[in-house]
């Protein structure tokens, strides 16, 4: 323990010492990120859609986007792109690193050019180590580095859910994570180890990671896990204490309470960039002296004076960037809409408590509050609409059976299980009938399973005229050219399509648009307002997920949990203070 002590004390010392150092290579980084990097691949991507005449790519069109020899070439170019900027970043940290640790005095251009001297490993057979080593520490640098461009990398929510959804899929989710983590962290420091040695190959780095990590592992996971502890401390420290005078104004001066609240949220965003770039530059300390056994504290190359002399226009760009960000936090903080009229939508019904597509799921989230209720319909063999989400019978019933080859009177005979509670199968005249009662409207999803009749579309038509429920349901389906019959036979239906992926702008007939939430973006969301197309999320069932789209006001957010969504619709009224506000926001930070 005592050992470990030192190697904190050295890591705080040299990042102290050299703090002038991390400053300006932090800036030049978000500068060469936010200023190159950034628009590069924002043109990039453009030029594939322009190359390959598609207005924007979603599941439907993404196998010829991707089978393109453009696109190709293009996304071979993007993954290269991002494997430098990582190197790079990285390598910089831990070079700085070695050199501080050693007392040796180095220049920015002596660095960049070592870095160089590897770079072409990236344009040999190599390069598949480096992007293996990237893929395998993403879940660890999402966390670790939130600085760098693997922050944004996650598995889209709707997968895991559907992987989650059986034990076969919990079992190999768990199998391929516990997998990942643990070949992540024994791989951990062949990135520095490749960076420093000049003469090691990447693959060679692997390898004396691999062996180093079999002595030295625990002691280094319980350092990286002490400097998060820490920073996680501080920053609650630093919250509390910050947002303490907002707290009082708030209720004392009520007027100051929106100045207060962007200057006190435009301070709590430059701290955690700091203190995420420490976070950043301690793992690098840490990490090469681990490797290399670092006995002596590092000294610093600059005089007092020389240093005192540097803060001067560091001290004005802090305030400039501190101004700005108040004035953007003052515009942002006063168009937030305080009384959110976004639609709560249950997911198949309310399923806690009930089996998906029930009629006893129906009954509770419409005593829940929920706006809308969304139901799965499939065609049987027999033309009828049983509703039911899966094409099989397996997942809740435990038997073989597709719902394309059965009648309907024969599916309403099945009981199905799920989560310990047994049910029935519905046909969509049950649905409607009970709703209609319930005084609640439908959400219906057409599962598209190729062996509809002809005339599926004029009969789910007159089946909604006959109960009279044209005008007030929503019907929608993953299939672009049924909607648009749909919506032709039908003018008056609100008539939408679902999207499990999309990347670029969308320019739709539809009345509105079914987006999973990974590919919701601001500037997605301001078209679709602009367009005068309703804009539904789906499957938000975390807390936070779901404070962001109702904050942001979108149309309607689909969720297996409605109770919890109108909670926070609730809150978000214009009794809310900004101190509530302020606190969402920098949660959306993590």
């Amino acid at each position: 323990m005592h050992k470990e002590g030192q190697v904190m004390r050295q890591a705080f010392y040299n990042i102290y010492m050299y703090r002038i150092d991390y400053i300006q290579v932090f800036a030049l980084i978000k500068l060469f990120q936010f200023l190159l990097i950034v628009p590069v691949m924002a043109i990039v991507f453009k030029l594939m859609l322009r190359v390959t005449d598609y207005t924007h790519i979603t599941e439907q069109n993404i196998q010829s986007f991707m089978a393109h020899p453009f696109v190709i070439s293009m996304i071979i170019f993007l993954i290269m792109l991002i494997l430098l900027v990582i190197y790079y970043e990285m390598g910089f940290l831990f070079l700085m690193a070695f050199y501080q640790q050693r007392g040796i005095r180095y220049r920015y251009l002596h660095i960049w050019q070592q870095l160089n001297r590897k770079v072409i490993s990236f344009f040999s057979i190599q390069v598949i180590f480096l992007f293996i080593y990237i893929a395998l520490l993403l879940p660890v640098a999402s966390f670790i580095f939130p600085l760098t461009l693997t922050q944004a990398m996650s598995i889209p929510h709707f997968l895991t859910d559907e992987i989650m959804s059986s034990r076969s899929g919990r079992l190999l989710y768990a199998v391929v994570v516990i997998v990942f983590v643990i070949v992540g962290i024994r791989s951990i420091l062949a990135l520095p180890i490749f960076t420093i040695q000049p003469k090691i190959s990447l693959f060679r780095s692997l390898i004396h990671s691999w062996r180093f990590s079999k002595q030295g592992l625990f002691k280094l996971l319980g350092l990286l896990a002490m400097l998060v502890m820490v920073l996680l401390l501080v920053m609650l420290g630093i919250t509390l204490i910050s947002t303490l005078p907002l707290y009082i104004l708030e209720r004392l001066i009520p007027s100051t309470a929106l100045v207060t609240a962007a200057i006190t949220l435009a301070f709590l965003e430059m701290v955690f960039v700091v203190l995420f770039s420490i976070l950043q530059a301690m793992f690098s300390q840490v990490m090469v002296t681990f490797i290399y056994n670092t006995p002596v504290l590092g000294k610093s190359r600059f005089t007092p004076k020389f240093r005192r002399r540097r803060y001067k226009p560091l001290l004005f760009i802090v305030v400039v960037v501190f101004i700005a960000l108040s004035v953007m936090n003052i515009i942002s903080l006063e168009k937030s809409v305080y009384a959110p009229d976004t639609k709560i939508i249950a997911h198949r019904g309310f399923t806690e408590g009930n089996v998906e597509n029930t009629i006893s799921g129906l009954v509770s989230a419409a005593s829940a509050g929920a706006d809308l209720i969304e139901v799965d319909i499939q065609q049987t063999v027999d033309g009828q609409f049983v509703v039911f989400h899966d094409r099989t019978l397996r997942r809740l019933t435990g038997k073989n059976g597709v719902i394309s080859n059965m009648t309907l009177g024969e599916l309403k005979t099945l009981t199905i299980h799920a989560n310990g509670f047994n049910d029935k199968i519905s046909s969509l005249d049950d649905f409607i009938e009970i709703a209609k009662t319930l005084n609640v409207s439908l959400l219906i999803e057409l599962k598209v399973h190729g062996k509809e009749t002809e005339d599926v579309l004029p009969k789910l038509v007159d089946k909604l005229k006959a109960y009279k429920v044209l005008d007030t349901y929503y019907v929608q389906s993953s299939d672009p050219q049924m909607m648009s019959q749909l919506k032709k036979l039908a003018p008056n239906l609100r008539v939408g399509i679902v999207y499990a992926l999309n990347i670029g702008p969308m320019d739709e007939t539809v009345d509105f648009i079914s987006l999973e939430e990974a590919w919701v973006t601001d500037q997605l969301i301001s078209e679709m307002k602009q367009q005068k197309i309703d804009l539904f999320v789906w499957t938000l069932n975390k807390d936070q997920s779901l404070h962001e789209f109702i904050r942001k006001n979108v149309n309607g957010v689909i969720t297996d949990l409605p109770d919890m969504a109108l909670k926070i619709r609730k809150k978000q009224n214009e009794r809310e203070y900004f101190l509530q506000r302020i606190l969402n926001l920098l949660q959306f930070m993590f």
